[in-house]
């Protein structure tokens, strides 16, 4: 039997270095050897991510309820580390180079900071004619102003954090490959997600209270708090990747950070202009939006294989 990441003979599944290498993420606890006493196998399940970091997702519903926080703003905060938890995995490499608590650093800055700088760009916008473009029912038309007054103001707005952790790390003189910059995008685009659904809910929640129109409200918070933090996430991620590269390798690839962040912005301002008229489209923006994601993520992954075969 060979090791299924590094080929070696083996007789487990995985040698115990690709275990070693797997070892952060939060299905680690699956991937290394556990202790045959009773007692400590328990308590080393007990203190895995896996567990703990699932079972908050579990009851964190009920913690809300318990504590009387507003359930709004509680459950797009709450929705929006779901998807926390469903990149962490993907990109568990990074936390060996990079605390978690640098994520959760990122969630909040954007949530608070970059998410008001957005909103204030986006009012003037709208006050100075961009209302009239947005609202268009010509795709060539709306589009194009979504790309300018949405995408690129909303994508720029989730990497101030990303930027400014480039320029710490620059003074510190550290290098964090591109996955790591990956992830802090993902996070900003999380606590970008979290704080935009609950001002969308609670106007949503506003207009049936004053059209008696009930059910508009729950359907805008169950559509936004499912899938926009997603589209934030991988939006953001491949973003600050792109500027990743740039902390690397210097001005010699700041092609490819305003590439991707013109690129990402892009995608944003075409799945907005199209998801309420032409939602074959924005499904296309989202498919492809994704496939740039991975690519970008596995990336790494591919070079390590080649080299090792070299």
């Amino acid at each position: 039997m060979h090791c299924e990441e590094c080929g070696q003979p083996v007789s487990p599944i995985l040698c115990q270095a690709c275990r070693s290498r797997q070892a952060s993420g939060i299905f680690s606890v699956a991937n290394r050897w556990l202790p045959d006493n009773p007692v400590r196998y328990i308590m080393a399940i007990a203190r895995s991510r896996l567990y703990v970091g699932l079972l908050l997702l579990a009851i964190t519903p009920i913690l809300l309820l318990t504590v009387h926080i507003n359930m709004v703003v509680g459950m797009m905060v709450y929705f929006s580390l779901f998807w926390f938890f469903v990149f962490q995995p993907l990109l568990a490499d990074h936390i060996q180079l990079s605390p978690l608590v640098m994520d959760i650093g990122a969630y909040i800055f954007t949530g608070l900071v970059g998410t008001s700088f957005a909103m204030g760009v986006e009012s003037f916008w709208y006050g100075h004619g961009g209302r009239g473009l947005l609202n268009s029912p010509a795709l060539v038309v709306a589009a194009p102003a979504y790309i300018l007054f949405v995408g690129v103001t909303e994508e720029v707005a989730k990497q101030l954090v990303v930027i400014m952790v480039m320029g710490w790390q620059r003074t510190r003189k550290k290098v964090w490959p591109a996955l790591s910059y990956m992830m802090l995008g993902v996070s900003s685009g999380l606590g970008f997600s979290a704080v935009e659904n609950i001002s969308y809910v609670q106007r949503g929640i506003a207009f049936e209270v004053m059209r008696h129109a009930f059910g508009l409200g729950t359907f805008t918070a169950l559509t936004r708090a499912l899938y926009t933090p997603f589209l934030h996430a991988i939006w953001a991620g491949t973003a600050a990747w792109g500027i990743g590269q740039v902390a690397a390798h210097g001005s010699e690839k700041w092609r490819v950070g305003s590439g991707l962040m013109a690129l990402v912005a892009i995608f944003h301002g075409i799945y907005d202009s199209a998801i309420s008229r032409y939602p074959g489209v924005a499904i296309l923006d989202v498919a492809v939006s994704y496939l740039v994601f991975l690519a970008l993520l596995l990336n790494g992954r591919r070079r390590r294989r080649a080299r090792t075969v070299l």
